[in-house]
């Protein structure tokens, strides 16, 4: 589990709601108390400590009367929603959907749903987060087939059988020491303003940054560049590439450094990428098997922290540091981004110290403090004798 963040620091505006669909291309949907309140989504706050994604399957566990893996939930989209007009507070929606299986849904659903045909909805009938939700991926939603629905699983599927050829793996290299700290996050986050803005007050710590290169110089290029201009065709050669250079960058770091971006943060791009279809299964499953035996036989960071921010907040601070290269990102493929990055760090956590921070209300000074408080001092993890060979 993520480390958890005081309120102040994680405010209650996250929220995650589940889109349940069932064989008959009906969606469960939470029924209207009165007149003026209209059928909606079901949905949950996100707790601190708790990662959007458990918590819309755990909308899908109450709203269904069974188990539903987090694994198995398929990311939509992320919207942020002003104040409403009866004084509701402002706040984002992250929404998953999940697919039953079979022709028909259980008997019983939660109190207060029922389910109703989707291509019958219209805009009047829904709250304005499952209107604009709808609309936007409504054709998308009709056209999936069983197999992308349950994309996430699909995912875990690779990444499980990976495992399991690969592990256990022998050390091919060893570093004496591990790196101090690695931060991770989605772009225009704050990674390296915090890390330059620690390393500068901290003399003896070293701030490693990101030595993936957007270019190479004039009339030289890389596979990020292609892809970033649109040559979708270097996705899967831009992620290899990058995978090694985040190897090396891990190679060169040493206890004292702090690291600003590693392996994983390649992971959550690869991931990102499959799920928006840039890459195909058999690239992310060739992707993943690298990814697998050089993370593993890299020693881990003493800790990890997952630096995040509302999609609204970074595409601002994208706009306002104005890169050629970040014109093209759009919202809804930065908000894929950040919940791909919420993925890796939960994973994380369940081998190293994870630490979150969201620094959607947070002034970069405040972020800093925030830091200073949860990396003071982290030990050198123990390894064990298998991977001191």
């Amino acid at each position: 589990m993520l480390t958890e963040v005081p309120p102040r620091h994680r405010p209650d505006h996250h929220r995650a709601a589940c889109l349940v669909l069932d064989g008959r291309g009906r969606v469960l949907l939470s029924r209207a108390h009165s007149a003026s309140v209209r059928p909606g989504l079901p949905w949950t706050v996100v707790p601190a400590g708790s990662t959007a994604r458990q918590a819309a399957a755990r909308v899908a566990n109450r709203a269904l009367g069974t188990r539903v893996p987090a694994t198995q939930l398929h990311y939509l989209s992320e919207l942020h929603l002003p104040p409403g007009p009866d004084g509701e507070a402002a706040h984002d929606l992250r929404v998953f959907a999940h697919q039953q299986r079979g022709s028909a849904p259980r008997a019983r659903t939660g109190p207060h749903l029922h389910w109703r045909p989707l291509e019958s909805i219209v805009e009047d009938e829904l709250d304005p987060a499952a209107a604009h939700c709808l609309r936007k991926d409504l054709d998308r939603l009709l056209s999936l087939t069983a197999e992308e629905i349950a994309e996430p699983a699909a995912l875990s599927d690779i990444e499980r059988e990976a495992r399991r050829l690969i592990d256990p793996v022998p050390g091919m290299w060893r570093k004496t020491e591990p790196a101090g700290v690695v931060v991770i996050g989605p772009p225009a986050v704050g990674k390296s303003t915090l890390l330059k803005r620690h390393t500068a007050h901290a003399p003896h710590t070293d701030h490693v940054r990101d030595i993936v290169p957007v270019n190479r110089g004039p009339g030289r290029d890389n596979y990020l560049s292609r892809y970033l201009r649109g040559d979708d065709a270097s996705a899967f050669f831009c992620q290899m590439e990058t995978l090694l250079l985040r190897v090396l960058q891990n190679l060169r770091t040493t206890g004292s450094g702090v690291l600003d971006q590693d392996v994983h943060s390649s992971l959550a791009y690869a991931k990102a990428l499959r799920l928006s279809g840039a890459l195909s299964r058999r690239q992310y499953e060739t992707y993943y098997r690298y990814h697998h035996l050089l993370a593993s036989a890299l020693l881990p960071p003493a800790a990890v922290v997952h630096l995040t921010a509302r999609t609204d907040v970074l595409m601002r601070r994208m706009r306002r540091r104005n890169r050629v290269l970040e014109r093209s990102f759009t919202s809804s493929y930065v908000s894929l981004v950040a919940q791909c990055f919420e993925d890796v760090a939960e994973e994380l956590s369940a081998r190293l110290p994870v630490h979150h921070i969201d620094a959607s209300e947070m002034t970069p000074d405040q972020v800093l403090a925030r830091f200073r408080e949860l990396i003071p001092e982290h030990p050198v993890p123990t390894l064990t004798k298998e991977q001191q060979r």
